[in-house]
């Protein structure tokens, strides 16, 4: 990882390097803007089985914040690192991650 991205700045070149790398074509980028309305960007990766798993049950026992870390920090790609360590800016990054997982529109019946 180098120095830009870890200090938050991330290129299109390293987007497009993710996306090679992980095989998909699109990120999911956090946006969360602080008290002056600046916005604070990072980047997370498409969520595996087992981080769709943990964090589902976490949210079935209303853990809703710690679901959203939980997403937040094992789909972490590169950006601010305030969205992960930072009070306010990391709790609504969180909340924000919280909503990644989607589910198609379903139903179960019986025959």
């Amino acid at each position: 990882m180098s120095n830009e991205t870890k200090e938050g700045i991330i290129t299109e070149d390293q987007i497009a390097a993710w996306k090679k790398k992980l095989k998909v074509d699109k990120l999911h980028k956090l946006t969360v803007k602080d008290k002056d309305g600046n916005e604070i960007v990072g980047y997370l990766k498409p969520p595996g089985r087992e981080v769709k798993a943990t964090a589902l049950s976490m949210f079935s026992q209303n853990q809703i914040l710690q679901c959203g870390e939980f997403i937040r920090d094992n789909c972490w790609l590169g950006g601010d690192e305030r969205l992960k360590m930072d009070g306010d800016i990391a709790d609504t990054a969180a909340i924000q991650a919280s909503g990644i997982i989607k589910f198609l529109e379903a139903e179960l019946g019986e025959v």
